[in-house]
């Protein structure tokens, strides 16, 4: 019989700004004390709401919650 193997992804709960639109298949952006960060593509979108986005990509679960004093997410153009 063959070796089963479980995949295990890392969580990452972080304070910052997330760049919008946050789309699948691309990277996500996100503001974090004054330098932007990239993650790897997205691979599903679990939930969008006005302080928090919570997605997927091959290695990690993110939460990226709002931090800043801005108050709302920033969109980008």
């Amino acid at each position: 019989m063959g070796k089963t193997t479980v995949d295990t992804k890392r969580i990452v709960r972080i304070s910052a700004e997330i760049q919008l639109p946050l789309k699948v298949g691309e990277e996500a952006c996100y503001r974090k004390d004054g330098h932007l960060m990239f993650t790897d593509r997205v691979r599903r979108i679990l939930e969008i709401a006005a302080d928090y986005a919570r997605f997927e990509t091959s290695s990690y679960y993110y939460t990226i919650e709002l931090g800043g004093s801005s108050g709302q997410m920033k969109l980008a153009a």
